[in-house]
């Protein structure tokens, strides 16, 4: 361990054991700057020292926290974040793996004036055209062809942060990290600035079995249209306008989507995997539906776990590749 100040915390959280943990582990120990970092791996119990000594050892520091069960890895992740000893802080999933220049090209973008910056997302296991469904729907606006600097939004998952805007937070922290990213609309609301930076590249593992897909999105779908409603003072008329609107919903989002997604500099064919959208779209339209008609039922629990095991969510052929352990 090191008495000096590492420049970033990587905080690491896996509900199960460090075979889940140790690909990204093995990404983030292949940064350019891993002597700048302090990794914080937060675990149920501690199967980590020893079995990924040798990973370890090339950190600035690190540090291995047993939490006891794990029922919300975004919440535990929040957690971690407010233990780091870096000014920049960032919370990588477990099925999330780092380029070897993203810790550098991160740490770049809070030389400038930001609370919180996002990382250029790529798809881990592309051959799975169900795993383009869910990368494109959740961080294809993320994506290498999107332009650097200032922007409204970055994903919560997978975010860095300055740690200074997020202490006074203190204990409330760990609730607002959630699937409704209330920390990031916090941030924002209190006048936070956020940026994009395209050159941080993560691979990230996405579901691809069409079970875990239509759950994923079917439950997505149910919280947005659900908070939306609530949010905006909806009334039954309003409600039941949209579920009606319900069947046309996906096509719409499809045709708005499709240039910023697929096609032209994206290099993504859409003839391949327009239809892979198309029906993540379908199914989240359904739980929109849902959602309008019924409010959001057990989504947001349901959501809350599906993080987990990244493994259970993917294809045969996926699974064979991501859940070997060296």
């Amino acid at each position: 361990m090191s008495d000096t100040t590492p420049d970033l915390t990587v905080v690491l959280t896996t509900a199960a054991s460090f075979d889940n943990l140790w690909r990204t582990l093995a990404a983030v120990a292949s940064q350019t700057i891993a002597e700048r970092i302090e990794v914080l791996i937060l675990v149920p119990q501690d199967d980590v020292s020893e079995r990924g000594a040798p990973l370890l050892a090339r950190f600035q520091s690190w540090r291995v926290v047993e939490c006891g069960p794990i029922d919300n890895v975004d919440h535990s992740a929040a957690k971690g974040l407010l233990m780091a000893a870096a000014p920049v802080c960032a919370s990588i999933e477990d099925h999330a793996f780092p380029d070897p220049e993203w810790g550098a090209r991160i740490l770049e973008a809070f030389e400038h004036d930001c609370v919180a910056a996002g990382s250029c997302m790529e798809n881990a296991n592309p051959k799975a055209g169900l795993s383009w469904s869910n990368m494109l729907i959740a961080y294809g606006q993320w994506s290498p062809t999107t332009p650097a600097g200032p922007t409204d939004w970055v994903a919560l998952h997978n975010g860095t942060y300055r740690r200074a805007a997020l202490e006074p937070y203190g204990e409330e922290l760990w609730q607002l990290f959630n699937r409704e990213s209330e920390i990031l609309v916090k941030l924002r609301d209190g006048g936070g600035a956020f940026r994009f930076v395209p050159d941080a590249r993560i691979r990230h593992l996405n579901p691809s079995s069409l079970a875990s897909t239509a759950k994923l999105r079917f439950d997505a779908g149910r919280l947005y249209a659900a908070n939306r409603a609530r949010d905006e003072g909806w009334s039954l008329i309003k409600r039941i306008a949209y579920v009606g609107l319900g069947p046309v919903i996906p096509l719409l989002r499809y045709v708005r989507m499709r240039k910023e997604l697929l096609g032209g500099d994206t290099g993504r064919s859409e003839a391949k995997l327009g239809p892979f959208l198309l029906l993540g779209l379908i199914f989240d339209a359904a739980g929109q539906m849902a959602g309008f008609a019924a409010g959001p039922g057990g989504a947001r629990g349901r959501l809350a776990v599906f993080e987990m095991d990244r493994i259970d969510h993917l294809n045969a052929s996926d699974r064979g590749i991501f859940a070997s352990v060296p």
